[in-house]
């Protein structure tokens, strides 16, 4: 899926809060990646509560949390970038599915990657799922990776690979 100089290139979101979850769902969208010689997007998105005289949600309250996240953000971008892969790390700061979907119409992302905790029964219930709501709003396809998926990754053999 090379692009030629006058279109844009394929571009892949992955979310991450660099749970055990979001590694897998990292280093499928890196596969990926490397595959479609696409351009990759790499999100987390900092939850967090302030105190309310502080308005700023990029304030003191968030600086350490955000200061972790761009470390990490750096760390996986440098092991994309070092496979051949542009990558842009980018850092949001509010609701999850909102960022994420707000990313991908930002970047006109083709796809989103996201991996997912496998939550089941009241504990999805009492905390909702972020995937879900990904996979019914996002303006993209969306790939949940858990863990069989990125188990059978290696699995996946195309004509190319061959």
């Amino acid at each position: 899926m090379k692009s030629s100089p006058h279109s844009k290139p394929f571009t892949i979101v992955v979310a991450t809060d660099f749970s055990k979850p979001a590694q897998r769902a990292f280093d499928y969208a890196l596969w990926l990646a490397g595959l479609l010689h696409a351009r990759l997007c790499v999100l987390s998105v900092v939850m967090g509560a302030w105190p309310a005289d502080e308005h700023d949600p990029g304030g003191r309250a968030l600086r350490p949390v955000k200061t972790a996240a761009l470390l990490q953000l750096g760390r996986l971008s440098r092991r994309a970038f070092e496979m051949g892969i542009a990558v842009d790390p980018h850092l949001e700061v509010g609701s999850p599915a909102e960022r994420i979907l707000e990313t991908c119409r930002k970047m006109r992302a083709d796809l989103l990657v996201t991996g997912t905790h496998g939550r089941g029964g009241i504990a999805r219930v009492v905390l909702g799922s972020v995937a879900e709501e990904l996979v019914r709003s996002a303006p993209c396809p969306v790939i949940t990776v858990n863990r069989v998926v990125a188990q059978r990754r290696g699995s996946i053999h195309h004509k190319e690979d061959q």
